[in-house]
């Protein structure tokens, strides 16, 4: 048998493939430079927080230690102190055909994985104090209650990927200036910021797991500690230039299959018919 469409193939070519990854957007990408920004769950957005007393939610709390919506230094470290992070990843289910002959496997839902961060801890141990608050009172072990779902999850948690280069040009910014005149590079104009590239948002996020850390008596070492959280899904999203109209498919359309047609209850007649028939035969009907 003769090889069908031979001219699809590639002719491998390293020059060529040199010549696509030079460019902005198909240059690879790297693993570092990122940001994690959570929003603080309901019960957490209380004014007494800090004395560990769930409040009524405020529609504009005020200032807590333990909010990272507030601009705090919690805020800051939880972003700049995420030293590695675990994408989200997503599998589909699937059923096997009953069906003579070679069967095949067809999806029936989506289910994802629990991720977890590993966070370098400060001096004050102020990160971990906010999930052990977080975890305490969510299902607290003093009176064996749980709080309710929607007080203890996380509502959106997102997870920013960054690119050298690509971004606007650094001279529009005068913090960034200053930084590469003092690191002696002569080339200010031509200096580019990071490009924002994608972004993971995970809806309902909770910690599951405070990890556990080692202490010892030798060489010192950055303390971190790893935090396992589980969610409800994930959404991806890159540039327009590389995304279409995937939106529609986030939830269910009205031109999708969710109605009873004249097709389903003729089915269902047949179903019914055939259920009688059975049950008469064995005299139960």
């Amino acid at each position: 048998m003769a090889i069908p469409n031979p001219t699809f193939a590639r002719y491998p070519s390293f020059q060529e493939f040199l010549a696509k990854t030079k460019g902005k957007d198909n240059a690879p990408s790297f693993t570092n430079l990122f940001s994690v920004r959570f929003v603080s769950p309901k019960m957490l957005q209380s004014d007494r927080v800090a004395d560990g007393f769930v409040g009524p939610v405020q529609e504009n709390p005020p200032s807590s230690r333990l909010d990272v919506n507030q601009n705090n230094d919690l805020n800051w470290l939880l972003d700049y102190y995420a030293d590695t992070v675990n994408l989200p990843s997503k599998q589909i289910t699937t059923s096997q055909t009953p069906y003579v002959g070679s069967p095949f496997k067809y999806a029936t839902n989506t289910a994802y994985s629990q991720i977890s961060i590993n966070f370098r801890m400060p001096r004050s141990q102020y990160s971990r104090n906010y999930f052990e608050r977080w975890t305490t009172m969510m299902a607290s072990d003093s009176e064996q209650y749980t709080r309710y779902y929607e007080d203890y999850v996380c509502p959106r948690m997102m997870i920013y990927k960054w690119e050298r280069g690509g971004g606007g040009l650094a001279v529009t910014d005068p913090e960034l200036i200053r930084a590469i005149r003092e690191s002696g590079n002569a080339d200010v104009l031509l200096a580019r910021k990071y490009q924002l590239t994608g972004c993971w948002e995970l809806r309902n996020l909770y910690p599951y797991n405070i990890g556990s850390v080692q202490l010892n008596n030798q060489n010192a070492q950055t303390m971190t500690l790893s935090v396992g959280f589980y969610y409800e899904r994930y959404r991806f999203y890159t540039a327009d230039q590389f995304d279409t109209d995937t939106i529609n498919y986030l939830t269910v359309g009205t031109n999708l299959d969710d109605v009873t047609t004249q097709s389903t209850s003729n089915n269902q007649s047949v179903l019914e018919t055939i259920v009688n028939a059975a049950l008469t035969l064995t005299g139960i009907a």
